[in-house]
């Protein structure tokens, strides 16, 4: 057998998997197999590429320099396949079979839901609301996991060549604590100083291979870091820390006294936007580029 034909999409999968998920056995539990299946299809790779993808001389299998150029170019040929089978389904249909939207932890699903089922009505395409967080959002829309994404376009974001935004609204974050967190004590300007002396609490950036972000966190502070806002806000009212939170989240947990604002001075600003690849437009992608500014636009 060639080299060329050893180099199956399968096998790129399951060196996409290992390296995502970290081991084998959950890797194959991903990919519905059992651990030695996946050690048979890397070890036949190995001996007719005649090249070594993993040390196995530790505790832990690492990948090889040569495996993990293997690994990142792979993921190329996975998205192009991806993408070519979508592209092709699109052109026949008009409608796309499936559609994923990246939603960034800065705004509650749920403001999506009537005009998604607006769409339901007019197509069987299948809808997935992602969850992405910071540079996760674009790091999705980039590398083809989601078609279409919502999130804050920060002053200095610089955006990969083909995709195109859309202003959406203007999110406000406030930091709060539970009204009887002690920093509500304090009586001097509310500087990183001050604010470095309680832990924070941070949701993590969702990014697998950009370096992640950080939103108004600083070096020398403790931080208790969640997966979702939902758990971020929970949190902060169960008194464990200090938080900058969207005011789209936060509902009437203000005026209940659930939660206390820490400093009116600390208030920030930032535009949340659509953004879109500008390939592959099919219907139910188009339909959405317009609809979801109406939405924003009759709230």
């Amino acid at each position: 057998m060639s080299r060329e034909k050893a180099l199956t999409l399968e096998a790129l999968r399951v060196l996409d998997a290992i390296e995502r998920r970290g081991s084998f056995a959950a890797a194959a539990d991903e990919l519905g197999k059992v651990p030695s299946a996946l050690s048979y299809t890397i070890q036949k790779l190995e001996d007719e590429l005649d090249l070594s993808l993993f040390d196995r001389s530790g505790h832990k299998t690492q990948f090889t320099p040569v495996g993990r150029l293997l690994l990142e170019r792979g993921r190329q040929l996975l998205h192009a396949s991806s993408q070519l089978v979508d592209d092709a389904r699109a052109l026949e249909l008009g409608w796309e079979t499936r559609l994923t939207l990246a939603v960034d932890g800065i705004m509650p699903s749920h403001i999506l839901f009537p005009v998604l089922d607006s769409l339901s009505r007019q197509t069987d395409t299948d809808i997935k609301l992602a969850h992405e967080v910071l540079a996760g959002t674009w790091e999705a829309l980039e590398t083809g996991r989601a078609d279409l994404a919502i999130t804050p376009l920060r002053e200095d974001a610089i955006l990969s060549p083909g995709i195109k935004t859309q202003f959406l609204y203007r999110e406000t974050f406030i930091y709060v604590a539970h009204p009887d967190h002690p920093i509500h004590q304090e009586q001097g300007p509310l500087n990183e100083e001050v604010f470095s002396r309680y832990r924070a609490i941070a949701v993590a950036d969702t990014a697998r291979f950009k370096p992640p972000l950080t939103f108004r966190l600083f070096d020398k502070q403790a931080r208790l870091t969640v997966s979702t806002m939902q758990d971020k806000i929970s949190a902060v009212r169960a008194g464990l820390g200090i938080s900058s939170v969207p005011l789209s989240w936060l509902g009437d947990m203000l005026a209940q006294g659930e939660l206390k604002e820490v400093s009116a001075s600390c208030r920030e600003s930032t535009d949340v936007v659509l953004a879109w690849r500008r390939d592959a437009m099919g219907k139910a992608k188009s339909w959405l580029i317009r609809q979801i500014p109406a939405l924003f636009q009759q709230r």
